[in-house]
């Protein structure tokens, strides 16, 4: 896994919520997320990349003064840690 994060709170502020939220799929066991928050946060600097694990892949966040926009590709299954592999139904 890869993960960086930066953020700077407003600690006079909780506001946090969803403004939108667009997603689908891209294939059998990928999909894709793009949201848009309002937030307490000043700075937000988000990335994630992780092979393996619940819902594996990339993530991306970038907020300023409040708002945030979210970027996401991940494996929709779910990992099997017993057997340190996908798990198949």
């Amino acid at each position: 896994m890869i993960y960086f994060n930066f953020t700077i709170d407003n600690p006079w502020s909780d506001r946090w919520r969803t403004i939108w939220y667009k997603n689908g799929l891209l294939s059998r066991n990928k999909a894709w997320e793009f949201n848009g928050y309002k937030t307490n946060q000043i700075i937000n600097l988000h990335f994630k990349l992780n092979f393996k694990g619940d819902h594996a892949g990339l993530q991306l966040e970038l907020g300023l003064l409040g708002y945030d926009l979210e970027f996401s590709i991940y494996d929709t299954r779910h990992w099997d840690y017993e057997h340190d592999c996908w798990e198949i139904l």
